[in-house]
């Protein structure tokens, strides 16, 4: 019984093992085929007016006829007729304007036409323009991937936007960055500038250029290159990087970058600007450069400095800040220096914290502890005007504790002048005559023409007038009741060789153009007693 039992166990449990097999097998296999449908290519879709088919003629081909319109992922194409190669799911159309519409804002259109569907690539020729919403190519052929939406073109293009028209040899165009990248004899036009480079990137949907190789930009009014950077031409606004150069008329910039906003006429420079105008003759050197053309200024920072050419005289100025005014004719007419200035020409150099220069009237004032020199002279004052009426003459006007030094026997001993106004006249580096009023004192030395000394004279008075030749005092004329004394050398200690006051301040002197970058005199006066 119990064999039997189980015999007719085994008979009944077969069948139902075989049919879940069964259904497992089936449900695998859906799978597969699922699977297989999903990862096989979908074949291109076509709808005209007839279909022909010669297997004689072209065998595996489907030949469409009339109104063809072809579909395949979301690329729809119209054309005129069109060949289909089944087994390689490839087609070929022909017309005299084929249009592919890519996406909803991107339409091919040629004459005719390829498309791998399993590549996804579409070839496309003769008077082939891409169309978007931005811009237009323009095109003899074009090759163009529909899975990476990158097209290329290998014989010339032409690309026209609303303000731009850009035209190269080779082109790659990334229709879903809105960016063209393109190669050999590239040239860009619009109402400002004429670019050529031999590459060069454009986004066509904020139309910047971007500058990726030496890039040579022309307008009406200068000519412009530089290795990188980029140009907003809907805004007008362009940063300029690596070996800038500017060629205006007479006028010549250069510098590491240089930010330009052409509507606001607003530029700034960074790191190694320079400016050179031959025909107005001066040069502007920093490494920070601001410049407002509508209202006439520029400001130099980091390194600033400013040289003035005249009759082969130059005067070099610097300062951390220097700010120039210009006229319309972008001529300096006024300058103004803030901080450690000190200037450098041949016959005269000056060191103060603060400076305005009136450069048509050759005016110089100077503020917070300046001092003058010129030849063996030093002059110094609260606050000191000059008049540079030729490079010759020159006339000085030390206001409020004025007091002049002129050096004697190697920096020794010293002629002084001091008063409450001093007016002094150089000429050829040489002071030749000194009006000092209120307060005047001098001592100075008296020599025979051998230079042997015959004493130190010591004079007081309300105002005198000093006349000197070869820096030693010719004659002096004394106005109310003068007090003066002529002193035997050795009866003179040091201490009293000096006037109260006395600086001698020839640390801060420049003696050549470098010199104005070191060593800045104080912004406040520190005389002797209180340094002891």
């Amino acid at each position: 019984m119990t064999n039997k039992n189980s015999n007719n166990s085994d008979k009944m449990s077969t069948p139902n093992f075989f049919c879940k097999s069964t259904y497992i097998f089936i449900f695998l296999l859906g799978i597969f085929l699922s699977v297989s449908a999903q990862n096989s290519p979908k074949k291109i879709n076509f709808r005209a007016d007839r279909l022909e088919y010669d297997e004689a003629y072209l065998p595996g081909v489907d030949r469409f006829k009339g109104n063809v319109v072809f579909t395949h992922d979301q690329t729809t194409g119209y054309c005129d007729s069109a060949h289909f190669y089944k087994d390689r799911n490839y087609m070929e159309g022909f017309g005299e304007r084929i249009r592919i519409d890519l996406n909803d804002s991107l339409t091919l259109y040629g004459k005719h036409l390829t498309y791998d569907a399993d590549r996804k690539i579409i070839t496309i020729s003769r008077n082939v323009i891409l169309r978007d919403n931005n811009s237009a190519l323009y095109t003899d052929s074009l090759v163009y991937h529909t899975n990476t939406e990158h097209g290329y073109y290998l014989t010339g293009g032409r690309m026209v936007s609303k303000d731009n028209i850009l035209t190269s040899l080779i082109g790659n165009y990334y229709t879903n960055l809105n960016r063209i990248i393109l190669e050999g004899t590239v040239k860009l036009v619009n109402n400002s500038y004429q670019m050529t480079c031999d590459s060069l990137s454009y986004n066509t949907e904020t139309e910047t250029a971007y500058f990726i190789s030496r890039t040579k930009l022309m307008s009406e009014e200068n000519i412009i290159y530089t290795n990188s950077g980029w140009y907003n031409t809907k805004r007008d606004v362009t940063l300029l990087v690596d070996s800038v150069e500017l060629h205006k008329k007479a006028q010549f910039l250069t510098g590491d970058s240089i930010y330009y906003d052409k509507n606001l006429r607003f530029g700034i420079g960074h790191q190694n600007i320079v400016v050179i105008d031959s025909s107005k003759n001066y040069i502007i050197k920093g490494n920070y450069l601001e410049h407002y053309e509508l209202g006439g200024t520029s400001v130099v920072t980091d390194s600033s400095l400013v040289i003035l050419i005249e009759n082969e005289d130059s005067l070099y100025l610097h300062a951390d800040t220097i700010k120039i005014f210009f006229d319309s004719l972008q001529e300096p007419q006024h300058i103004q220096a803030y901080n450690k200035v000190k200037f450098y020409r041949n016959d005269m150099q000056g060191a103060c914290d603060s400076l305005s220069y009136l450069t048509h009237d050759s005016i110089l004032i100077m503020y917070y502890n300046p001092v003058i020199w010129s030849g063996m002279n030093q002059l110094s004052a609260d606050t000191i005007r000059f008049y540079i009426e030729d490079s010759s003459n020159i006339r000085v006007h030390l206001i409020k504790s004025g007091f002049i030094v002129s050096s004697l026997f190697e920096e020794t001993e010293f002629n002084q002048i001091k008063g409450l106004t001093i007016t002094g006249y150089i000429k050829n580096q040489e002071l030749k005559r000194v009006d000092v009023n209120g307060n005047a004192e001098c001592l100075y030395y008296i020599q025979e023409e051998d230079s042997s000394l015959v004493g130190i004279n010591s004079s007081a008075t309300s105002e005198m007038r000093i006349f000197l030749e070869n820096n030693e005092v010719t004659s002096i004329t004394f106005f109310n009741s003068p007090d003066g004394i002529l002193h035997p050398d050795s009866m003179l200690t040091q201490k009293e060789r000096l006037l109260r006051d006395f600086r001698w301040l020839i640390q801060y002197r420049a003696l050549s153009p470098k010199d104005i970058f070191h060593t800045p005199i104080p912004r406040y006066k520190v005389i002797p007693e209180e340094e002891n």
